[in-house]
């Protein structure tokens, strides 16, 4: 059986849960959790679970200065800084929106690291991202993913997710020491985000704990978070960075279903052009190009 057809369930899952947390957030800041508070907590839960992961199967997490250096600018830009957003601008807009603007991160990615001279930026990739560009733009009109007008200011706001999850996939790439497990980084990257998200929620007062169902919610939430990394970076191994990435396809489409099922959203119908512009825009960037001859 080739490994992409192989890997093909661990993918579906990988989808769904990514498409299923944004969900889980909304329900717990809507409930009033505060989005500082929520970040922390699921990246300390999140990282004590990868934390066991490691030790169960004996892999060591590196504490030395370079080591350090990623999980902090991975941390920061990858989980604390994008979840705080993402959280806070959740409250107010539909989760499926924010499934809309997930594929953006690789496009983010790619003109990243072609500014770094790190990726070769070709005229199909540009391409591709600014039809990414225009079927997100198309999700935020009245009409597709964003129920008023008036919420267009938190809409462009959930922006910086993606961002974030694309710097630090350069930064990530940049900065990893040689030779570390993928899953020693991963769990230093969510404790580094810990660090970063609790600082400013003690400050803020904005530490608290969610009650009743909410806290089987925040566990769902951390455990779901945890499982996703292990499934990433399985899925790294074994198909690549450019099969993993197709994945943005099934965040979208569960990410819609879940915000249908949970709070009854439904989009409008330039939901569905937006969501091809999008979709083309990620094959277009992601695909590797066809072989001649």
């Amino acid at each position: 059986m080739p490994p992409a057809l192989r890997a093909l369930p661990a993918l579906l899952l990988l989808g769904a849960i990514w498409g299923l947390t944004p969900a889980l957030a909304k329900l717990l800041v809507q409930g009033g959790m505060p989005a500082l508070g929520l970040a922390a907590l699921v990246a300390t839960l999140s990282a004590a679970l990868l934390r066991a992961a490691c030790a169960a199967r004996g892999i060591r997490v590196p504490l030395d200065a370079a080591h350090l250096r990623h999980y902090a600018v991975t941390g920061l830009a990858g989980f604390a800084l994008a979840n705080v957003v993402s959280f806070t601008a959740l409250r107010h807009v539909p989760a499926g929106l924010f499934a809309l603007l997930v594929p953006l991160s690789p496009m983010l990615t790619m003109l990243l690291a072609a500014l770094l001279g790190m990726e070769r930026a070709t005229l199909r990739r540009l391409f591709g991202t600014a039809l990414g560009l225009a079927g997100t733009a198309l999700a935020m009109a009245p009409g597709a993913a964003l129920p008023e007008a008036r919420l267009l200011p938190w809409a462009l706001l959930l922006l910086v997710t993606p961002a974030g999850y694309a710097t630090a996939n350069v930064l990530a790439i940049r900065l990893a020491p040689p030779g570390t497990p993928s899953l020693a980084l991963a769990t230093g990257m969510l404790a580094g985000a810990a660090v970063f998200a609790w600082v400013p929620a003690l400050l803020l007062g904005a530490a608290a704990l969610p009650t009743g169902v909410g806290l089987g919610v925040l566990a769902a939430q951390a455990g779901l978070t945890a499982l996703a990394y292990i499934l990433y970076f399985r899925l790294l191994v074994g198909i690549g960075g450019v099969g993993t990435s197709q994945v943005g396809y099934l965040v979208t489409l569960s990410g819609l279903f879940w915000g249908f099922l949970f709070f009854g959203e439904q989009p409008g119908w330039l939901t569905v052009p937006a969501a091809g512009l999008i979709f083309a825009g990620l094959a277009l960037v992601t695909l590797p190009p066809r072989r001649r001859g």
